[in-house]
């Protein structure tokens, strides 16, 4: 996978959990800019590289998020 696909992952996991991008950097301990930073756009059209230990906390913490779902709708069911 390269950084674009990985930015691209993180973003669609958040959104089907229903937590925003800046929650989730806050929950792993990354600051929204430095994801930000990590996308490519227009207006960023080199974007920096994403450190591995930065990406890694970020889907430890999505993996978190989704537990922590599923354990509710269990519970609902």
């Amino acid at each position: 996978m390269n950084q674009e696909t990985i930015i691209a992952d993180i973003e669609a996991r958040a959104w089907s959990v229903g937590v925003s991008i800046g929650t989730l950097c806050r929950e792993a301990g990354v600051h929204p800019t430095t994801f930000s930073r990590w996308k490519k756009s227009e207006r960023n059209p080199e974007p920096i590289g994403a450190t591995l230990h930065s990406i890694g906390k970020l889907y430890d913490a999505l993996e978190a998020l989704e537990r922590g779902r599923r354990r509710r709708s269990r519970r609902a069911a």
